[in-house]
């Protein structure tokens, strides 16, 4: 089984609302956040591997399920980018643990090196981040990148990154 069926078979459980990711309420009322990330993108391929930052805006969760919606823009040293929204959720493990799912869709522009095959392309991860007494949460993430076969050409790649969250004031 491949990297990247693995990943997304743990992500499709994240979802799943399991028995043992039973979600603790949120220590805090939700907030707006300004999201910061730095690591590297095409992480499980030497070749293409290149440093990329990026900076999302999450919104105040909505709704019956409390999704937050979030855009983001994202680029690399290898001259990539990718403008996206997603969906998240907040699955809060304990009151500094939180554990968040999610899926989004977006507009990749190639790069020197990497080129995903379609401009449109859909973003699944994950990230668990830890929750500071003043709000800010540092965390790590991973997410993967593929155009689900809308082209002939699908590589997909991954990208891995640490990620500080500043809360805004209300």
């Amino acid at each position: 089984m491949s990297y990247k069926n693995i990943f997304l078979l743990i992500l499709a459980g994240f979802f799943y609302p399991a028995q043992w990711l039973a979600a603790a309420p949120p220590p805090t009322p939700a907030v707006p956040m300004i999201n910061l990330t730095f690591g590297k993108v095409a992480v499980f391929d030497e070749e293409l591997e290149a440093n990329r930052w990026g900076i999302e805006y999450r919104f105040r969760p909505f709704g019956k399920y409390d999704l937050i919606p979030a855009i983001g823009y994202a680029f690399s040293e290898d001259d990539d980018s990718f403008f996206y929204t997603d969906l998240r959720y907040d699955y809060w493990l304990n009151d500094r643990w939180v554990l968040i799912p999610s899926l989004g869709v977006g507009v990749f522009t190639d790069g020197k090196k990497l080129d995903l095959g379609n401009d449109l392309e859909f973003r699944s991860g994950v990230e668990l981040a830890y929750r500071f007494d003043n709000n800010y949460r540092a965390g790590v993430a991973l997410f993967h990148l593929s155009n689900a076969s809308l082209s002939d050409d699908n590589p997909g790649t991954e990208a891995l990154v640490f990620s500080l969250s500043i809360p805004l004031k209300k």
